[in-house]
């Protein structure tokens, strides 16, 4: 009799077995959809913040490459050497850098070589260093048409005063600039 009231009483405090006590199909497909659907929020979230990473990277690039020509400039002037400066606006930027970007393919001739997404190069025939970016979701069309950023070296003179015998006038700025306008993210 002792044993029946103890298996009673342990019997009480589990109370009744109820069948199926884990997740109903229809809470298992809630459950699926809401993870898919965090997924999905999370892979677009992680592309946005890739995309502004590429764009930091080709904009420190292009830092580097507006310091590196200041650099020179600068030796050029102390060495005497004025008249070459002109020679900058045709020269390759990527060879004033201690290292070239990440993605450099190299010079070439033709304004749209096939090169892959996320890379670098000259474009010998314009004088032009050209970004082909990797995520371009946020990047609007050039006027060309096209989303390859290109930038060229920009060298500005004074006008030259007549009594001066120059046939121009003293270099006032130099930088790299893009070729065309470009938005990315709303901004430039």
């Amino acid at each position: 009799m002792r044993a029946a009231i103890v298996k009673a009483f342990v019997a009480g405090v589990r109370g009744p077995r109820r069948p199926g006590r884990g997740f109903t199909l229809v809470e298992l497909i809630v459950v699926v959809c809401i993870v898919a659907v965090s997924a999905a929020l999370l892979v677009d979230r992680l592309r946005l913040y890739q995309e502004a990473a590429e764009k930091a990277a080709m904009e420190y690039t292009v830092g580097a490459v507006r310091s590196a020509l200041q650099l020179r400039v600068a030796a050029m002037l102390l060495r005497g050497e004025e008249r070459n400066i002109e020679s900058l606006a045709r020269a390759n930027p990527v060879d004033w850098l201690m290292e070239p970007p990440h993605g450099y393919r190299g010079e070439f001739r033709s304004p749209q070589p096939v090169v892959p997404r996320g890379s670098w190069y000259f474009d010998a025939s314009r004088s032009e260093l050209v970004y082909v970016p990797d995520l371009d979701d946020h990047l609007e069309r050039l006027a060309d048409g096209s989303k390859r950023l290109r930038f060229r070296v920009r060298l500005e003179f004074e006008p030259a005063t007549p009594d001066s015998g120059r046939k121009r006038g003293i270099l006032s700025a130099t930088r790299i600039e893009p070729v065309v306008p470009y938005t990315w993210f709303g901004r430039n």
